[in-house]
């Protein structure tokens, strides 16, 4: 077995657990009215009742509305939360460069330059992430 074998591509860990959840959190939110409730929260964003609670607290929420939503999610401690805040921080982009990539999703930038290299590219089109992470072995 070679060593890329003993591991998954990063394309696996992004179709099975980040874009399921923020398909899921994109319907709930365009389709269930607000306030939301706060089981409906720590379900979406799978994070702890005591962390909501406090998140809440911290930022002046006393209900969670689509806005507050974005607020708990961008401060949340879930990975995808983590994502989330990483992606904001670096802005909405049609383009990422590989600094971007590496810090959005964690992953180390050694690994996202060769990913890059492989694809013969120097930014990339967010359309193209999925092919950039089928590149990605971790």
């Amino acid at each position: 077995m070679s060593a890329i074998e003993q591991y998954k591509p990063y394309l696996t860990k992004y179709q099975n657990n980040i874009i399921p959840r923020l398909k899921e959190i994109d319907l709930f939110l365009k389709t269930k009215p607000s306030p939301y409730t706060k089981k409906d929260t720590l379900a979406l964003l799978k994070i702890s009742n005591e962390e909501l609670e406090e998140l809440m607290k911290k930022n002046n929420i006393s209900k969670i509305t689509s806005e507050s939503f974005m607020v708990i999610m961008k401060n949340g401690s879930d990975e995808l939360c983590r994502v989330f805040k990483r992606e904001l921080e670096r802005g909405l982009t049609n383009y990422y460069s590989p600094e971007q990539v590496s810090y959005i999703y964690n992953i180390d930038i050694d690994i996202i330059l060769n990913a890059y290299a492989q694809m013969g590219v120097t930014k990339l089109h967010h359309g193209l992430l999925e092919t950039l992470f089928s590149n990605i072995y971790i």
